[in-house]
């Protein structure tokens, strides 16, 4: 425990020592402790069934991820923070992209430009007999696993508050998707797209000889990555967490209050805090150091929609991430 403490630290030292936010942004991404992971090797495929939540025997622990932030990726980063030219023009698009698509980027960007990897395509569409069938994510070659199909997100869930350890009590701000929900679909129905024969074909004509040699030889191996960041109900008294089964211990966390909760805590602490904007919800606390005072405070922050914000109480206390919601979330 105190050996993954330590590696966790100093591979959050790393990370907010970065200067360039979208440098940041990717390591966080790829390296930072994911809500939950799944590696199914050829070994465990015939183990995949349906599930509403990652089964024990196909998550990857949260110790050994697919891609370990060793001294030669730490190298590699260093030079791109120092000239995140190629980076910043790959993320460069005429329209603000959405969370999701700036994620995706990212994770396009390491895969082009990774030693351990090659990125063969991404965002594939299959179609059969006119209906589609749903989208490949990612597919790279892996110098050690083979050929990898990978489905990856980056989600921001808040508690209901009654009963944490359920993956259904684990709700979008904007209440419009669930936690449990967004895993059935992708480990069920995302994770399982080359199981159809036509999704396969779509797939294999991206793929070059050798490729599909091997491929033929050697089933995909499942790659499921979901990042971002649980949000807990804030409360002043000391409380045992509950979480989900499976869920990465490690997992980023943050908390969650009502609008009203909000505006007592500006009234009574000196508060110094930011609203976060997308796509800057991918950051770390090192990417928020610009903070707003009450003076500056936006008078409609969270009286219509969830609001992500950067806040710190007062100098005794270490800044942290929150949500602000208005004061009927619970009940939209």
């Amino acid at each position: 425990m105190c050996n993954n403490l330590a590696a966790e630290t100093k591979q959050k030292d790393f990370i907010d020592q970065l200067q360039c936010p979208e440098v940041r942004m990717l390591t966080q991404a790829v390296f930072g402790p994911a809500l939950i992971q799944i590696l199914a090797t050829p070994s465990s495929a015939h183990q995949q069934r349906e599930a509403t939540a990652p089964r024990a025997e196909e998550a990857q622990p949260a110790n050994q991820p697919v891609f370990a932030l060793d001294a030669t990726y730490q190298q590699w980063l260093t030079a791109l923070d120092l000239a995140p030219e190629s980076l910043i023009d790959f993320l460069a698009s005429p329209q603000r992209l959405k969370l999701g698509v700036y994620h995706e980027r990212l994770w396009q960007y390491f895969l082009t430009h990774s030693h351990e990897t090659e990125l063969i395509c991404a965002n594939l569409k299959a179609r059969h007999k006119g209906q589609d069938l749903g989208e490949f994510d990612l597919i790279y070659q892996h110098h050690k696993l083979g050929l990898v199909h990978c489905e990856i997100a980056s989600k921001y869930y808040l508690a209901d508050g009654e009963d944490d350890s359920a993956w259904e009590h684990w709700h979008g701000p904007g209440k419009t998707d669930r936690l449990d929900l967004k895993l059935h679909h992708s480990i069920n129905k995302q994770l399982n797209l080359a199981d159809h024969p036509a999704a396969m074909a779509t797939l294999e004509s991206m793929l070059n000889q050798e490729q599909k040699q091997r491929v033929s030889k050697q089933p995909l191996v499942k790659h499921l990555h979901v990042g971002g960041r649980l949000f807990y109900r804030r409360s002043d008294q000391p409380v045992g967490r509950q979480t989900p089964q499976h869920l990465n211990p490690h997992h980023l966390k943050g908390h969650w209050l009502f609008l009203h909760e909000w505006q007592a805590l500006l009234a009574n602490h000196r508060l110094r805090f930011c609203s976060v904007d997308k796509p800057f919800w991918l950051d770390t606390l090192a990417g928020h150091q610009q903070w707003m005072t009450r003076t500056e405070n936006k008078p409609a922050l969270a009286q219509e929609q969830p609001e992500m914000v950067v806040y710190q109480l007062d100098e005794q206390h270490s800044a942290q991430y929150g949500f602000v919601v208005p004061n009927d979330w619970l009940s939209r």
